[in-house]
C-alpha cells in the first residue's frame, strides 16, 4: 500500500506542477510578449501534458 500511495502522490504532484508552470509560461507570454491569450490556451494545455508526461516516465523509469 506505501508504493501505490507513494505513486498516487507523485502523479498528483506531477501533474499539478505541470498545470502551474505551463500557466506560468502563458501569463508571461501573454503579459510581457503580447501574445493573445485564446492562442496561448491550447499550448499551455499540450506543454502541461508533456511536462507531465516525462515526469512520469522519470518517476516509473527510478528504481528504489
Amino acid at each position: 500500500m506505501g508504493k501505490l500511495a507513494y505513486l498516487a502522490f507523485s502523479f498528483f504532484f506531477a501533474i499539478g506542477s505541470a498545470t502551474i508552470v505551463a500557466y506560468s509560461l502563458a501569463y508571461t507570454a501573454h503579459y510581457y510578449l503580447n501574445v493573445p491569450g485564446s492562442a496561448i490556451r491550447e499550448q499551455a494545455l499540450i506543454s502541461a501534458a508533456l511536462i507531465f508526461g516525462f515526469i512520469t516516465i522519470q518517476l516509473l523509469t527510478t528504481k528504489d
